[in-house]
């Protein structure tokens, strides 16, 4: 027969393990909005750095063929730019997918032998 003290920590100790896989998860989903909210700060700077560029075009330019020249060297630059910040959101979600398994991994039953 066990005692009272030793009933309360049982349940201490359960209620402990429930909540671990969940402490595990927060984790990764916090790490991960963190990450994400500085991916799109960063792009939302490039579209700031292009809209400016644009905006300057006009008045740093005498020709008209020179412009449109400008006008696709930078909408070209940009489109690099937006596509390596694609391949960072995806590597964003590689790694919390990882992480996600991981956690999951970790906090699974253990099956007997």
């Amino acid at each position: 027969m066990t005692t009272p003290n030793e009933q309360f920590q049982q349940y201490i100790d359960l209620q402990r393990d429930a909540f671990e896989p969940i402490r595990a998860f927060t984790t990764v989903a916090a790490q991960t909005f963190e990450r994400l909210a500085r991916q799109n700060y960063a792009v939302l700077g490039d579209y700031v750095e292009f809209s400016v560029e644009q905006a300057k075009l006009p008045v740093q330019v005498a020709d008209i063929n020179d412009y449109f020249g400008k006008q696709i060297a930078h909408t070209r630059a940009f489109g690099e730019k937006l596509a390596k910040r694609a391949q960072e959101y995806a590597e964003i979600a590689r790694t919390a997918q990882d992480a996600t398994v991981s956690a999951a991994d970790k906090r699974a039953p253990k099956k007997a032998a």
